[in-house]
């Protein structure tokens, strides 16, 4: 057995389809070592994956134009699903399906109608999810149109993956006719492309080119011998060995020679490119990168109240206009009669995370720079609307100014970044809502900015997951050490019979609103003193910054996670011109809280402040609650978005095999010769009844075979027990062999009707057949297990 097994894996065959993973390896290694903000983790299976594929359509013996359509098409279907996020709604669309079938047959016998508003809501799930991704990509597209790069991570990572896709089955399919060259000359294009840009991993090119080579050899080899085979020419055993020698002495010394005294430098090759793309735009569009980035490092920070100067520098109750923004969600209104209820939004413009007790500082936030109209978020939110901002700036500060979740801005500008958005395609919302910006800089008056606004309810924060990232944690809960005990007891007495981290937040901050008065004739903290300590047992009245310190302390306190938002409230909004006015009057600092999955959300504790309102219940996306029984926490668990995500490729790939044998495969048929089609018919037939008719032999007509496959048919129908279900292909079995007989014997050509039926023959026949082999599977187990227990027994 251990000999058989070498022989195999030592074959040409074996030998080949080895070489063709590792310059799969090698090719997806090299080419991720040269990107940045680019998600990798899954290339080399994506590949695979694409490999396996292309290879199994040449064995189908499809043509080429037909392969390149088959592939395409799986490429685009799964990386849009991938991108737009889309493994979760499809199942939960699927399921509302299967929910609702049995609903039809007696909704059209009584003519009554069906509930498919689940159906439906599943539906536009998967509509709003598409759409979003097609606008993300038709920015990107017109960028290009206009000449202006923009940077999308998300739009990157699924050129990429595309891309690699591609690639990877032009390897399989050409891997089939043992081509080596046509086979891997992509991969050392691609590379050599990658590399001519970064200069990283050079040695992976110089690796390709020496794996290609000892692939020449071993399928030069494996043509060889079976053309001789075919012939019937006698070869000696010992043409193998001298084979393997001669084919590593020339792949090892060529590529020495070519690794060694290179005709053409890399440098010269980055030159050239360079000179054709002087910006350097597709390199930045597809995230190669050029030379490491290093990291700039914050200057040290005095403690602070951020709005502390406005007391004296007499903004507090100052009329001046700062900024007026439109969002575009409610028309102009110039009837007086007409009263209009404008969302509102907070402008944030920097979050603290580090809370020192004389104040709020940031912790280190390296700037990175963006062109305009750069996304920031590399993923699709779900339970987020998108809100579109055109601001105007009075009074120009050098700062954005934005609400919810930042998307892009059509201006240039710097974001000094905690933590970095990952740039990963396959990454889950949690993933996605750990980044975390301290500040937006620009030097613009005028910019449009577009932005995601959170939409969960009350019920789903409460419901929400209690299970922080560890990022979170680390940073969000931290408290000085010096922190006064009172402080923390008062945060267990305002929270006590709390059991959720919303009426956590919620009860503080009612606390805070009912029992400290705002006032802006306050003295500043003193310099050895805790302020939130100071704030609630000795000043007890205060403005928003120590209202906001105050909520932050006692939320963190109770172990909820929150932070330091200052910027500007809401404004008014003048009805006329659709527009909040933001004055100087309106600086004000505010608390937001996490919640797992649904992101930072607004907290006021300050008292002269309306209070956010929030809806109670309503449908949602984002926090739906962990079900109750066993068995639902189990469907639950095991459909959760990390596992959907993972998963995505294999429900992908399970549509598109659904897909194919539904629609795609008598579409191929029908472009085919009669002729032709029989004979391909006619061969999976054979295939598929091998195992359980034995194989033909070469006095064996087909029409025998047939009877011996029917004759097992039967055999297996009687002792399953389902003798009407083998008893209906009879008649397609014999109608089937009988075309085919008549394709070969016939005097007239076989025509198109002919080559139909006996698709549509084959079609009931194949299922069939797939159901009795797995029968006679089973029975051949279960006669093994019988014959093996009597002679226990007698042992």
């Amino acid at each position: 057995m251990t000999v058989r097994l070498l022989r195999k894996l030592l074959s040409a065959d074996a030998l080949g389809l080895i070489l063709v993973f590792i310059a799969l390896q090698t090719m997806t290694y090299g080419v991720s070592s040269s990107l940045r903000g680019t998600d990798t983790t899954y290339l080399f299976q994506v590949c695979l994956v694409a490999a396996l594929i292309g290879l199994m359509l040449n064995k189908r013996k499809l043509n080429g134009p037909q392969a390149s359509a088959v592939v395409a098409l799986l490429g685009v279907i799964g990386v849009w699903i991938l991108g737009a996020r889309l493994a979760h709604p499809l199942l939960n669309l699927l399921r509302s399906l299967i929910e609702l079938t049995p609903q039809i047959v007696p909704a059209i016998r009584e003519e009554i109608p069906m509930d498919t508003s689940r159906l439906l809501e599943a539906w536009m799930v998967v509509v709003r999810a598409s759409s979003s991704l097609a606008l993300r990509w038709q920015g990107w597209l017109a960028g290009i149109h206009q000449d202006i790069p923009v940077n999308d991570a998300l739009v990157r990572n699924m050129i990429w993956t595309l891309l690699l896709w591609l690639i990877a089955a032009w390897t399989g399919w050409f891997a089939g006719w043992r081509n080596a060259i046509l086979s891997l000359l992509p991969h050392v294009i691609l590379l050599a492309a990658v590399i001519s840009y970064s200069e990283y991993r050079a040695e992976t090119l110089w690796l390709m080119v020496f794996i290609m080579l000892l692939l020449m050899g071993v399928w030069n080899y494996k043509n060889h011998t079976t053309q001789w085979e075919r012939r019937k020419v006698d070869y000696s055993d010992s043409i193998r060995y001298d084979n393997t020698q001669a084919v590593l002495f020339l792949a090892a010394s060529i590529g020495v020679i070519a690794f060694v005294t290179p005709s053409v430098s890399w440098r010269q090759i980055r030159d050239f490119l360079r000179e054709r793309d002087r910006s350097n735009q597709t390199a930045q569009m597809l995230g190669i990168q050029e030379q490491p980035v290093t990291a700039q490092n914050v200057a040290v920070q005095k403690p602070s109240l951020p709005r502390q100067h406005l007391l004296t520098g007499g903004f507090a109750l100052s009329e001046k206009v700062v900024m007026t923004i439109r969002t575009g969600e409610l028309p102009p209104i110039v009837i007086p009669s007409i009263t209009t209820d404008a969302p509102r939004y907070y402008w944030r413009s920097t979050i603290y995370d580090q809370y020192m007790g004389a104040g709020w500082v940031t912790s280190s936030a390296p700037p990175q720079r963006y062109k305009a109209k750069t996304p920031l978020v590399p993923g699709l939110l779900e339970g987020y609307r998108p809100l579109h901002l055109d601001v105007q700036l009075r009074q120009p500060q050098g700062k954005l100014f934005w609400s919810g979740i930042l998307y892009n801005v059509d201006v240039p500008f710097r974001a000094d970044w905690r933590t970095r958005p990952p740039s990963n395609l396959f990454a889950d919302q949690t993933a996605l809502l750990e980044a975390d910006m301290f500040a937006a800089v620009t030097s613009a008056v005028s910019y449009k900015a577009d932005a995601y606004i959170p939409m969960a309810t009350i019920e789903e924060f409460r419901k929400a997951s209690r299970e922080y990232p560890q990022k979170i944690r680390d940073r969000y809960l931290k408290l000085p050490a010096e922190l006064p005990g009172r402080v923390v007891q008062l945060a267990k007495q305002i929270t006590d019979g709390k059991d959720n981290p919303y009426d956590k937040a919620k009860a503080i901050e009612n606390y805070l609103r009912m029992n400290y008065p705002y006032d802006l004739e306050v003295p500043a903290p003193p310099q050895d003193q805790d302020v939130a300590d100071y704030f609630l047992f000795e000043l007890r009245k205060g403005y928003c910054d120590y209202y906001a310190t105050a909520m932050v302390v006692l939320a963190r306190a109770s172990g909820v996670p929150a932070r330091f938002v200052s910027g500007y409230a809401p404004g008014s909004y003048d009805a006329p011109t659709a527009q909040y006015i933001v004055r100087e009057m309106d600086a004000h600092s505010w608390v937001e809280v996490y919640f797992p999955e649904v992101g930072w959300i607004e907290f006021e504790p300050t008292g002269s402040q309306p209070e956010i309102e929030r809806l109670e219940t309503e449908g949602g996306n984002i926090g739906a609650g962990e079900p109750t029984s066993p068995a639902s926490r189990f469907l639950f668990q095991l459909t959760s978005k990390r596992v959907l995500y993972a998963l995505a490729p294999f429900i992908s790939m399970l549509f598109l095999v659904i897909l194919y044998f539904a629609f795609i495969e008598r579409v191929l048929f029908k472009s085919l010769a009669p002729m032709q089609a029989m004979e391909i018919l006619y061969r999976r037939y054979y295939r598929l009844g091998r195992p359980l008719a034995g194989e033909r032999t070469r006095a064996e007509t087909a029409h025998e075979f047939t009877t011996k496959l029917i004759h097992r048919l039967e055999e297996i129908s009687a002792q399953s027990g389902r003798t009407k279900l083998w008893t209906r292909i009879q008649g397609d079995v014999q109608q089937f062999t009988d075309i085919y007989l008549s394709s070969l014997f016939s005097g007239h050509a076989m025509q198109k009707s002919d080559a139909q039926m006996a698709f549509n023959a084959w079609r009931h026949i194949r299922w069939h057949l797939i159901v009795a082999r797995i029968n006679n599977f089973l029975m051949m187990g279960r006669q093994k297990i019988s014959r093996v227990r009597p002679e226990r027994s007698k042992a």
